[in-house]
């Protein structure tokens, strides 16, 4: 996780705040590129031609560790103070010299992305959320499943249906996974399922509630302005009668003077 130019005051410097601000967001898209790969990888293990799409995403990922080394370095290069550098950014190190720990840095930018975004933006992404990680869950279980003894989901296609099936929670039961760790999946497809229902349920609440008041400030608006053009129909209406009056006053004064 690369620090924003205000993230540490103490080892900051006008040079580290440039470098920070120039290599974040290629290193945030890097880290997705890193988990692609991965999943790639992982999925086509089993496949006639993966030797050579395993050569390229190997090569993918070296590439791609090589940048996060070469940012660490850099970054506690410019640091005013190098110790207190690496105490406060010991998951930078990690990321490093553990490769896999990359996927932490994509954890933190969705995190970091969905907490930017309003209760509204959430809820117009969820559908492309759900169908990600449903898709995402699928592979995962094909993966898992595709070669076990006994297994019923043994192609993508089965994959996919189970995993719509159980999302929705429908759970017709004629696809189901057989080994502890495609049950594991499971569970969390599931629990994608109960937290997209809960969600749909929240959203419809939220825009009814919405609606209602919606109406309530127009009618209080509308009361608010029918008022508001009475105020000053009679304010209007007095400032006439006061005009009136002090014309009438100062006739009264001219007939008084011409009769004295």
């Amino acid at each position: 996780m690369s620090q924003s130019p205000t993230d540490d005051a103490a080892t900051a410097s006008p040079r580290l705040d440039r470098w920070v601000e120039a290599t974040t967001r290629p290193l945030d898209v890097l880290a997705l590129v890193f988990l692609v790969v991965l999943v790639a990888q992982w999925l086509l293990a089993i496949t006639t031609w993966a030797h050579g799409a395993q050569m390229v995403g190997n090569a993918v990922s070296l590439l791609v560790w090589a940048a996060f080394a070469v940012d660490y370095v850099a970054r506690l290069t410019l640091s005013t103070d190098r110790g207190d550098f690496v105490r406060h950014h010991k998951l930078d190190l990690l990321m490093v010299l553990v490769p896999f720990l990359r996927i932490v840095r994509v954890l933190l930018i969705l995190r970091k992305s969905l907490s930017r975004l309003s209760t509204d933006k959430i809820a117009e992404s969820m559908l492309l959320i759900v169908a990600s990680l449903v898709a995402l869950g699928a592979l995962v279980e094909w993966r898992l499943e595709s070669n076990a003894g006994g297994a019923s989901i043994t192609s993508i296609s089965r994959a996919f249906w189970w995993a719509i099936v159980t999302t929705t929670t429908v759970g017709y039961g004629d696809e189901y996974p057989v080994t502890e760790w495609g049950r594991v999946v499971a569970v969390l497809v599931m629990l994608v399922g109960i937290g997209l229902i809960g969600t749909v349920s929240a959203t419809v609440a939220s825009w009814f509630v919405a609606r209602q008041r919606a109406a309530q400030d127009a009618a209080e608006e509308a009361e608010d302005d029918e008022r508001d053009a009475v105020v000053t129909a009679l304010s209007q209406r007095l400032e006439q009668i006061a005009t009136e009056q002090t014309r009438i006053r100062e006739l009264l004064e001219e007939l008084a003077g011409r009769d004295a």
